[in-house]
C-alpha cells in the first residue's frame, strides 16, 4: 500500500485539506494518507524543512511527501532579492522517498549538502495555483502511485532556489546556534546536535545563560527538574532542545517577536 503524507498550513478548521484527502481517495482507494504536519504557522519552509528531514528515515522506500507551504515574501522589503517563485512547483526522488514542494528552497533546507535530480512539474493554468495542493501535487502523486514515468508530468532543472541556513559554529570558546522550530508543547528546538555540541564543550564547563538564570548541565528526562524550571535536553533527533518543565519555553523566553518570524539566539559560554 503506497503511503502518501502531508505537510502544509491548511490546518483542520477549514474544509480544505478533507477536499485534499477526498481527490487522493477517489482516484486510488487503497492509499495509506499520514498527517505528517498540517498545521504548519510562522516560518513555513524551515518548519517543513525540519519536519520532513526529522521524519524521512521512519518512511518506507516509496513514500510520497506532499510539502505544500510557501516561503512567505514581502513585496514591499525592496532590499531583498526575491528569487522565490511560489508558482513553481518541484518534485524530487530523494533516500528513495518523493517530495513534491514549490520552489522555495525546501530542499536545500531539508540536506545542505542535498543533491538529487530535480524535475519542474506541468500544469497548465494559473488558476491551479491557487490551490496547488489539490490541484497540482494530488495529480503527481497519483501519476507516481500508478508507477507511470516521472519525465511524463515534469522536466529535469537546475536552476530551483538553493536556500541556506544558519549553522552554529564556536568564536572565543563561546557556541553559537539557532532555534529552528518549536513544537506544540512549547519546547524551544536548535540547530545544535549532540555531535556538535560535545565536540564544541569536550572536557570542559558550559554555561546556557536564560533570564535569571544560568544552565551548566544537559539533563536525560524533563522530570529531572522541578515544574516549571528550564532545562537543556537533546530531543529524541539528536538536537538541543530547550524546555521548561510543564510549561511552554517559547511563551516564557519568547516575549518578544521579530516581525512575524520566531528568532531565538543560542549563546553557550565555554570555560575550564
Amino acid at each position: 500500500m503506497r503511503i502518501v503524507t502531508l505537510t502544509t498550513d491548511l490546518g483542520y478548521r477549514d474544509h480544505y485539506l478533507a477536499i485534499v484527502k477526498a481527490k487522493l481517495f477517489s482516484q486510488e482507494p487503497n492509499l495509506n494518507v499520514i498527517d505528517l504536519s498540517c498545521e504548519i504557522k510562522d516560518n513555513p519552509t524551515s518548519n517543513a524543512a525540519y519536519i520532513i528531514r526529522n521524519s524521512l528515515p521512519h518512511f518506507p522506500d516509496g513514500t510520497i511527501h506532499l510539502v505544500a507551504v510557501k516561503w512567505i515574501i514581502d513585496k514591499s522589503d525592496l532590499n531583498k532579492n526575491i528569487t522565490i517563485d511560489n508558482s513553481r512547483f518541484l518534485i524530487t526522488k530523494y533516500l528513495n522517498q518523493y517530495i513534491i514542494c514549490p520552489d522555495n528552497g525546501l530542499l536545500t533546507l531539508i540536506d545542505p549538502n542535498f543533491n538529487a535530480e530535480v524535475f519542474q512539474l506541468y500544469y497548465e493554468g494559473e488558476n491551479k495555483q491557487h490551490f496547488f495542493l489539490k490541484d497540482v501535487f494530488v495529480d503527481a502523486a497519483i501519476h507516481l502511485c500508478r508507477e507511470k514515468e516521472l519525465t511524463d508530468i515534469a522536466s529535469l532543472t537546475h536552476d530551483y532556489y538553493k536556500a541556506t541556513s544558519f549553522n552554529c559554529y564556536v568564536s572565543n570558546n563561546v557556541l553559537k546556534g539557532k532555534g529552528v522550530y518549536v513544537d506544540d508543547f512549547g519546547n524551544i528546538i536548535t540547530n545544535i546536535t549532540k555531535e556538535d555540541f560535545y565536540n564544541a564543550i569536550q572536557e570542559r564547563n558550559f554555561t546556557f545563560q536564560l533570564p535569571g538564570k544560568g544552565i551548566s548541565e544537559i539533563k536525560n528526562t524533563y522530570d529531572e527538574v522541578n515544574l516549571g524550571s528550564p532545562l537543556l535536553i537533546f530531543n529524541s533527533q539528536g538536537f538541543l532542545e530547550v524546555a521548561i518543565n510543564g510549561e511552554s519555553a517559547f511563551k516564557m523566553l519568547c516575549i518578544k517577536e521579530v516581525g512575524r518570524k520566531f528568532d531565538f539566539n543560542v549563546v553557550i559560554e565555554i570555560y575550564d
